[in-house]
């Protein structure tokens, strides 16, 4: 073959082998991560709560991959948008903490103030629902967390705020109201009418 056959055929051969390389798959590269984790958002629709009631708290995460709410801890999914019940025994400092695939993890947090338990009229009895002008008639209540109780139109205030009675003598039909407040102004109200024939 002459001579000059004998570079064509190397350069031919040395662009193939070129062109060959190039059509390798490329190395794998590590996946990248989505981003850094980011908390969007941390509230509760329940501010504040009476002493025994339950709350929301709620939040959304970006990126998450391991989520969690404290005290106590307890793990949540990575959610854009979810809200959790919490019960705190006394006003709480909540912290949600989201951890993503690569750098540092993100925290907020959101507090959940809890007062006195809510004052709550449990019933109301009286002795009866129809009598005769004047004839006597009995009102009773049994209440919770009360401070503060009154009988009305009989501006009745007793000092055993958990339950007690009273007596009338109504002489028209008359409704009496019975209100209480709690410790921290919260009020419960009911009422029973009687009719007087």
């Amino acid at each position: 073959m002459p001579r000059h056959h004998h570079v064509l055929a190397a350069l031919a051969g040395g662009f193939l082998a070129a062109c060959s390389s190039s059509n390798k798959p490329p190395a794998k590269v590590a996946e990248s991560a989505a981003g850094p984790v980011r908390i969007t958002q941390l509230y509760t629709s329940t501010p504040k709560l009476a002493r025994g009631e339950k709350g929301l708290v709620c939040y959304g995460v970006e990126n998450g991959k391991t989520v969690y709410l404290s005290p106590p801890r307890q793990e949540l999914s990575a959610a854009l948008a979810r809200c959790v019940e919490v019960q705190p025994a006394e006003t709480t400092t909540y912290t949600l903490t989201a951890e993503g695939i690569t750098g540092p993890p993100a925290t907020q947090q959101v507090t959940v103030t809890v007062g006195a338990a809510r004052a709550h009229i449990v019933d109301v009895t009286v002795s009866a629902l129809t009598v005769k002008a004047g004839d006597p008639v009995s009102i009773c209540f049994h209440a919770q967390n009360a401070t503060d109780v009154e009988i009305s139109p009989l501006h009745f205030r007793p000092k055993n705020r958990a339950e007690a009675c009273t007596i009338d003598h109504p002489k028209k039909t008359t409704t009496y109201a019975i209100s209480i407040t709690g410790a921290d102004g919260d009020q419960d109200h009911e009422h029973v009418t009687v009719k007087v024939q």
